[in-house]
């Protein structure tokens, strides 16, 4: 399995949601830069303010390549209690979290403001601890931000909140709550920064699609009908030419019950039987194809969200699912 990134569209992507927000740009590149590669980052760093991940590991693997500041999200303070790394900026809620981190070395910190969801972040009690920490230690927020639980339709009385809670100047450095769903906000007070992911990816209208998925054909094989395809009791109903391509459920093609399809030279192959470890299997039938060639399992936003659909699942969980022995090509 390939995952093929297109670097200029990530790019323009960058710059269309810059022009619509106009305000400072965060790029989230956790879990992998949504399936993307991490190593995407270099090729966007000159038009991004910073970077968000989820982990301190990948915080780690991410300083291996940028300059600019990453910010991590809440969680587990405990690997940064144990290591300092200034271009590292973690993420408190309650004044225990703040006052461990600054004891670690940290100067600069986010504090996560829970407005609704209900994950992580602090309420307004803990927030009041945080503010005291704060002025006890002598140290200010670098960013002060919150998560949308229900995109656009949450957005005014999670914008309306975020304001109340942030009303002290002490929270008011850097404010970010929204993410792609600011390309939907018409009229809002946008805050000082926007934290870009999937709408970069280009799964937003007015945004390009960067990453293109594939593999390639190993065999074709002309078999007959009523043979067998596969594991299971999958039976051929035509004389059919099957073509068998290096991708499977451990390169994220997962099964399912419903008609998955790859594509061949612009044409939808269905998949025949189910697909194996390492291995599924297409019906060319009447397709020049040749062994070597690409069978394409995301060429486009239509493929994503229809495997999606099929997975009963979001393009989120389909684009992180290529996380593992995938080679990644950046053109």
């Amino acid at each position: 399995m390939q995952t093929v990134i297109d670097v200029s569209r990530l790019r323009q992507n960058i710059r269309r949601i810059r022009a619509r927000t106009r305000n400072e740009y965060c790029a989230v590149v956790k879990s992998d830069a949504y399936g993307h590669g991490i190593a995407s980052a270099c090729y966007i760093e000159p038009l991004v303010d910073c970077f968000m991940v989820a982990t301190a590991q990948e915080a780690v693997e991410l300083l291996a390549i940028v300059r600019k500041p990453v910010l991590t999200l809440g969680g587990d303070i405990a690997p940064y209690t144990r290591m300092y790394e200034p271009q590292i900026i973690p993420t408190v809620y309650d004044g225990a979290q703040l006052d461990a981190i600054v004891g670690a070395g940290y100067k600069r910190f986010s504090v996560e403001i829970d407005t609704g969801m209900n994950r992580l972040g602090a309420d307004e009690n803990k927030l009041c601890g945080i503010v005291e920490k704060c002025k006890e230690l002598n140290v200010k927020p670098w960013s002060v931000y919150s998560h949308l639980y229900g995109g656009i339709s949450s957005a005014g009385a999670q914008a309306a909140e975020f304001e109340r809670l942030t009303a002290n100047p002490l929270l008011q450095s850097k404010r970010h709550l929204y993410c792609s769903c600011a390309l939907d906000l018409n009229g809002y007070n946008l805050f000082d920064m926007t934290r870009g992911g999937i709408a970069m990816y280009g799964y937003h209208s007015g945004t390009s699609v960067c990453m293109k998925t594939r593999a390639k054909i190993v065999a074709l094989n002309y078999v007959v009908k009523g043979e067998h395809v596969g594991y299971g009791d999958y039976v051929l109903a035509r004389d059919s030419l099957i073509a068998t391509v290096r991708c499977g459920y451990a390169d994220g093609l997962r099964r399912c019950d419903k008609q998955l399809y790859l594509k061949v030279r612009g044409v939808k192959c269905p998949i025949i039987g189910v697909p194996c470890m390492d291995l599924c299997m297409i019906d060319v039938t009447g397709l020049p194809c040749r062994v070597g060639e690409y069978a394409y399992l995301i060429a486009d936003k239509d493929d994503a969200e229809y495997l999606a659909k099929c997975y009963g699942t979001i393009v989120y969980e389909v684009l992180t699912g290529f996380n593992g022995r995938a080679q990644r090509i950046y053109v």
